[in-house]
């Protein structure tokens, strides 16, 4: 038997968690170990539990999910760990927010009422630090974040223009680093990057980890973001793809 993941649900409504956690712990390699109504008590947690993965609200009293991701990272960071990794739950109102959430640590994000199937998914990719690509609504969700962002200081009719204030740390990476950078934007796993390159998962995550590394970045849907801020990939480019 395999070990299961361990996953830690946050949310301010018990209905929620509750529902969350039944879809979770129907899967025999995931198991709910603990629940939390915001995110102080999610901190409390995770030292009791020790998670694999987090499914994280935003809005919730006490401290909300930004906070709480963002101190999540910073000791995973301080312990030189990789875990828990922290899935956001969001929803379309709160789309201010899924930048800030991706720009705080967070592995990924989903909405709410998403799929179970995708859930599922979602839990077991960031858990194996692979790519999180989300389906096409909350894709929308993040290119329109993205754009309005690069919009902001410009006139209504000026046309939004990729921010150069990556260009330098982008101009760090290899042609085949830049060539994976673009590739996870479009969607493609560890798994999908190695058979279109001809190269081992060990390569491509070797890839992945120096080109996180160079941009000072600590996930991978962070560097989705970076590609379209800078204008490396386009909005409506990528190609949204889901593993199990």
């Amino acid at each position: 038997m395999t070990d299961q993941i361990r996953i830690l649900v946050v949310d301010d409504q018990g209905v929620i968690r509750m529902g969350l956690a039944m879809i979770l712990d129907h899967e025999p390699d995931l198991t709910t170990v603990a629940q939390a109504g915001d995110g102080a008590e999610a901190l409390r947690m995770i030292e009791q539990y020790d998670p694999d993965v987090v499914l994280m609200d935003i809005r919730m009293p006490v401290m909300d999910g930004l906070v709480a991701t963002e101190r999540i990272t910073a000791a995973n960071k301080a312990a030189g760990r990789s875990k828990p990794a922290v899935l956001v739950l969001t929803t379309f109102d709160d789309e201010a927010y899924v930048l800030s959430a991706v720009r705080a640590g967070a592995s990924g994000f989903l909405l709410k009422d998403t799929d179970p199937d995708l859930l599922v998914a979602a839990v077991r990719a960031v858990h194996r630090g692979d790519s999180l690509v989300d389906p096409a609504s909350t894709r929308v969700l993040l290119e329109r974040c993205v754009e309005l962002e690069r919009q902001v200081g410009t006139t209504s009719s000026a046309p939004a223009q990729p921010d150069a204030r990556w260009a330098g740390m982008l101009s760090q990476l290899s042609e085949r680093e830049r060539e994976i950078l673009v590739w996870m934007a479009r969607g493609l796993s560890n798994r999908d990057l190695a058979s279109k390159l001809f190269v081992s998962e060990t390569t491509v995550k070797t890839h992945v980890s120096s080109v996180l590394s160079k941009l000072g970045l600590s996930s991978r849907v962070q560097a989705v973001v970076v590609a379209y801020e800078a204008g490396v990939v386009r909005p409506g480019e990528a190609e949204v793809r889901w593993e199990s």
